[in-house]
Order: structure tokens, then sequence, then C-alpha cells
């Protein structure tokens, strides 16, 4: 018996923390099952964010290439003119592209031409009288070659700033050149400010340049092998302008972008997207890419911004997280309720049990109810026979009172769990104590259907009521009288139920000088069941009670 009990204890044990294993459990495969949809859903979103990265560094080198052929073109041209283009034919050759309406980014399309250092005024006169074009080289320099600007379009302003510029004067355009030269393709430079930044928004720039070599145009042989062409087609570029006319087209890419020169082994900066302070959505959504363009080295560092965060999302792992711990939560649930339902289940035998014991208290109450009810039956027997002349009349009379006291006894076992009318179980009761003298026109009320707890409490008022005008009224004799009548006053929550039973005596009635049983019951019946009132008036020629009750309580 000890090791069964301890048995059963250590199962109680267990049973009670299974809804809370169920959960557990099911939670951890649930947050397993979502962990690896985040990493699923992670990595398409990594990779969506390369793909989108790769764009943005397609749009600006595209772009870059798209400038070269306008280089392409314009060497073609001085190769067709034999390497002499005059201004006016320059302008018109270069208005035709429509640089400024569709290449944002490149400021123009120039020519350099390669001159002997000491030949600078008369290079100058011979532009001048051949191509009308009006120059003065500078600056001074100590190199033995020379390359000014001698075309530059569109005419404007900050073109107009760089022309006669020797570009073989400075390092860093005079590298790129010699490169162009060496290779006969177009070469960048590395990051440097533009001649034409005459304003106070300077921003970085680099050139392309394009050799082109002709007889007409080729440096003397005293150049050495400084430089072997006879100019350069070239393009300057702003770098900002150019990356920002490339990554505004649609769709808009939700990227953080910056470029640098890395040729050098140092990331010279060419571009940073303008809101720097935007904070970043996170180091994970940052790429670098190194490109090889026109023979330099530039190094994009895409990084995600908060607008690609809101076009990411992982809704499905949050859902099915969700899903996981709402069944995880089920199913404790359902465990919990298995476990109620077998408790339920114990404390309904324990009910039985009780039912049983119950049954006994019952039983002897059923049979002090027996006895009640035979000695009502008598006290009936008793007052029909001392008010019939006959036997036969006695017969009529107490059977009549006893089907009366049956259907008043129906109608309260009836009100279990039904409603009963008002003035059927009013009718009932007179009748069980009146016989057949009751007049129905004398009583009249509105309908009422009455619960449970209204029935019985009404039923033994009007019995005690019926029965003292019986006794005291002297309603049963041929002088008294009696009326009934109800109906409902007030609205909502304060709505009453008024009765007003009336008796009319040939008797003098005077007010009793002590409260009997009967009247306790009535009170009883009427302010602690129903939580109404009860008021008496006596008079000489007879007695009214009016009796109020919430319909609340009725009903």
């Amino acid at each position: 018996m000890h090791v069964t009990s301890r048995f059963i204890g250590r199962a109680s044990s267990v049973n009670r923390y299974f809804p809370a294993l169920v959960f557990l459990v099911t939670s951890a495969i649930g947050l397993a099952l979502t962990w690896f949809v985040y990493q699923a859903t992670e990595a398409n979103t990594i990779a969506r964010f390369e793909r989108i990265a790769g764009d943005a560094v397609n749009r600006v080198t595209l772009r870059v290439e798209k400038h070269v052929s306008l280089l392409v073109a314009t060497r073609a041209l001085f190769e067709a003119t034999g390497g002499i283009v005059g201004n006016n034919s320059f302008r018109g050759f270069v208005d035709g592209l429509g640089i400024e309406g569709q290449y944002d980014g490149v400021q123009g399309i120039g020519f350099a031409k390669a001159v002997r250092t000491g030949s600078e005024r008369f290079e100058e006169a011979n532009l001048r009288a051949n191509g009308g074009i009006e120059i003065k080289i500078w600056p001074d320099t100590d190199q033995r070659v020379r390359t000014p600007i001698v075309l530059l379009e569109p005419d404007n302003l900050r073109n107009h700033a760089a022309l006669g510029y020797d570009m073989f004067s400075e390092p860093r355009r005079r590298a790129a050149m010699m490169q162009a030269a060496t290779t006969g393709e177009a070469r960048a430079s590395a990051p440097l400010e533009l001649v034409q930044e005459i304003t106070s928004r300077k921003q970085a720039g680099f050139l392309v340049f394009l050799p082109f070599a002709d007889d007409y145009l080729s440096p003397p042989e005293s150049l050495g092998t400084e430089l072997s062409v006879g100019g350069f087609v070239f393009a300057p570029f702003r770098a900002g302008d150019l990356h920002e006319a490339a990554l505004a087209s649609q769709p808009t890419l939700p990227v953080y972008v910056e470029t640098f020169d890395i040729t050098d082994g140092d990331e010279e900066p060419l571009y940073r997207s303008s809101g720097s302070s935007i904070p970043l959505v996170s180091q994970i959504y940052s790429v670098d890419r190194e490109v090889d363009l026109l023979g330099r080295q530039w190094l994009f560092r895409i990084t995600a911004t908060p607008a690609f965060s809101r076009s990411y999302g992982s809704i499905i792992a949050f859902v099915v997280g969700s899903v996981s711990l709402l069944l995880a939560l089920t199913l404790a649930i359902a465990a919990r309720s298995q476990q109620r339902a077998a408790e339920v289940s114990r404390r309904l035998q324990g009910v039985l049990e009780k039912n049983l014991e119950d049954k006994d208290l019952m039983l002897n109450e059923m049979k002090h109810r027996i006895k009640n009810a035979l000695s009502r039956v008598l006290a009936i027997s008793r007052q029909t026979a001392a008010n019939s002349g006959s036997l036969a009349a006695y017969s009529e009379s107490f059977s009549a009172r006893l089907e009366a006291m049956s259907a008043a006894q129906d109608l309260l076992t009836r009100g279990r769990g039904q409603s009963v009318d008002l003035r059927e179980l009013l009718e009932k009761e007179l009748q069980q104590i009146f016989g057949q003298i009751v007049e129905n026109d004398r009583i009249s009320g509105v309908p009422v259907r009455l619960n449970e707890r209204g029935t019985q409490a009404l039923g033994l008022t009007f019995h005690e009521l019926a029965t003292n005008a019986l006794k005291y009224g002297g309603i049963g004799d041929s002088g008294g009288d009696l009326s009934v009548e109800w109906n409902f006053v007030g609205a909502g929550d304060e709505r009453r139920l008024d009765i007003l039973w009336s008796e009319t005596s040939n008797r003098t009635v005077s007010e009793p000088a002590t409260v009997g049983f009967g009247s306790r019951l009535i009170q009883a019946s009427i302010e602690s069941e129903l939580g109404g009132t009860i008021d008496r008036k006596f008079s000489e020629s007879g007695m009214s009670v009016r009796i109020s009750i919430p319909e609340k309580s009725l009903v």
C-alpha cells in the first residue's frame, strides 16, 4: 500500500507539469522551424540585396562606357577631317550629341593638341588663323610636351575657364594620357579637381582620354618618347553628377553608395551618397565590388538604407513562429482541459456519493410534506363539513377543494425551470379555499409570467391571504366580497408589479393585536424572497393589502 501511494503521488506530480512540458516541447520545435525559415528568408534577402548592389554598380559603369562612346564618335570626326576641325564645326557636332540633356555627369567633349614646349605662341597663332580658335596656353611647365585644351564644348562658363589649360603639366592627367597613348585605348585619370570647378560647390572629378594619331597632327621627332600621338579627345566628369544621374533612374535603388579609386593602394574618395546621417540597416547588408574601369580600379561600397528595410520583411518566419507558439499554447490548453475533465469526473463521483447521502434527508423531508398535506386535507375536510348541509354537498365541495389543492401543487411543480401565469396561480389558490364562489370578473390584471421563485412566494402569499379572508373577513359568507387587481408601474430597472388585494366584509374587521405566523410567512415571502414591500390597511368594512414587487424578481 505504501509503494502504491508513492507511485500515485509521483504520477500526480508528472500530470501536474504535463501541460507545461507539452508547451515547451512544441514551442522548441516551432522555434527551430522558425529559425530555419528565418535563415532561408535572410539568405534570400542577402541575395536580393547583392543583386540590387550589382545593379547600382552597373548603372554607374555603363554610364561611363556610354560616355566613352561619345569620345569614339568624336575621334571619328577628327579622323574623317584629317585632324582639321574648326571651332564652329566642333560646336555643331557636339550640340548634335545632346550632351546636356542626355549625358548628365560629363562636363563636355574636348580636344587637347600635342605641341612642343617653346612653340606655344606659334601654335596659338596657327589655331587662330586656321580654326578661329582664340586660346592662351597655360600654365608654365618644365615638360618637353604640352597638351593644351583647344576645343571644349558645350560653350559655358565652366568649360570656357578650361580652354588653353595644359593638361600634360599636371601629373595625374599626364599619367592617364601616357597610358592612353601607349595602349591606344581610352583611359581614365585618378581622382582630381577639374579646372571647371570655378564655384564654391566643388566635386571630385576625373577625365577620360582617347588618343588620336594623324600624320598632320603627329608631333615632331624632337618630342621623343614622351608622347607619340597628335592629341587627345577627352571628356571631363564630375563624379557626383555622374553617380546621381545613374542612380536616379527608375526604379530607385534603396542603397547608400560610396565609390573609391584604389588603383594606387589608397581609397581615394570619388563619391558618397547624400544623407550620410541616415542610419544603416545592418552591416550584413553591405558589399564591396571592385571594377576595372578604363585602366583604373574602382571600389564600390554598397550599403542598404532604411528603404531596403521597408521592402524587406521576415513575414513568413514571423507567421511560422506565431503559429508555432499558438499551436503549443493550444496543445497545452488541451492537455490542461483533459486534466480538468478528469478532475471534474472525480468530483462528479463525489457528488453522486453525496447525493446518495442526501437521499435519506429527502425522504424524511417528503414524509414531513406528506404529513403537512394530510393535515391540510383534514382541515379542509373539517371546514367543508362545518359548512355543508348534507353529505352530498360535503362530498362535492370537498372533492372540488382537493382538486384545487392538487392543481395549485401542480402549478408550483411546473414552476421549476418553467414559468407560471399569475392569474392561473391566483385562481387555483382561491378555488382551493373558497370553492367556486369567486367570480372571475373580480380578478383582473395584465398577463404576468412568474419564475420558480415568484411562483412559490406568491402561491404561499395568496394561500395565506385567502385563508385569513375566509377565517376573519367572512369572504365565504354571502355578505363578503373579494377583488384582486394587478398591473406594472414604472419603467426600466424601476419597473414593479403592483398587486391590490381588497376585502369587503359584513363583519366588523379590526387590526389584530399580534402578528401571526401567516403574516410573518407573507412578509418573508414578499420582502425576503422577492425584495418587495407589503402594506396592510384595515377599515370597518374590510381590509386591503398592497403588494409591490420588482419585475426582475419575478421573471
